[in-house]
């Protein structure tokens, strides 16, 4: 087997293939090859940095998962099967810790000095992100409360592009923020 670094002279299809006969170097070229897209992922899906491990470790255990049930014969390539099945899980893993966030009383921060003594409502608000009072409205219903876009839509009456639209401009602006 060749080095880390030589990984693209392997297809996904021969990796997931040693990774299921038990080549343990395949499993370590898929995992550095993939673990870029689970950074990616949590960064642009707006995760706080205070679960980005966590979420980290969700994502391997997800790409763990996507080599296992992968079916070769789907329409779909690996790539696009596991960003699938990483995406949705990290949109669950955030509205339920958002959600629990929002119901608890944080005292388990003390380990991180900048959000300690923090309002929990104002640590997800983003209220001091720029945000317009449109973008707050569809961040909070499109990842907060997971609302179909085409149903914020139809309710607001405007387009489903429109949604879209300010949802990725919210969560450029909440990442900027975050990276302050």
């Amino acid at each position: 087997m060749k080095e880390i670094e030589d990984f693209r002279v392997y297809n996904d299809y021969e990796l997931i293939y040693l990774v299921r006969t038990n080549v343990e170097e395949a499993k370590e070229i898929l995992f550095w090859k993939y673990s870029f897209l689970i950074k990616s992922r949590i960064y642009r899906l707006g995760v706080p940095k205070i679960f980005w491990d966590d979420y980290y470790q969700e994502g391997c255990l997800t790409l763990h998962r996507a080599i296992k049930i992968f079916d070769e014969n789907s329409m779909m390539t690996f790539t696009n099967f596991f960003e699938m099945l990483l995406k949705r899980r990290i949109a669950a893993l955030l509205r339920k810790d958002l959600k629990n966030l929002k119901n608890e009383v944080i005292d388990d921060f003390d380990d991180y000095p900048a959000y300690s003594n923090v309002d929990c409502e104002k640590l997800y608000e983003v209220n001091d992100c720029g945000l317009t009072e449109f973008e707050k409205v569809v961040y909070e219903r499109v990842i907060i409360y997971n609302e179909k876009v085409e149903h914020i839509a139809a309710d607001l009456g405007v387009s489903s592009k429109s949604i879209s639209n300010a949802k990725q401009r919210a969560l450029k602006k909440i990442r900027l923020e975050m990276n302050k």
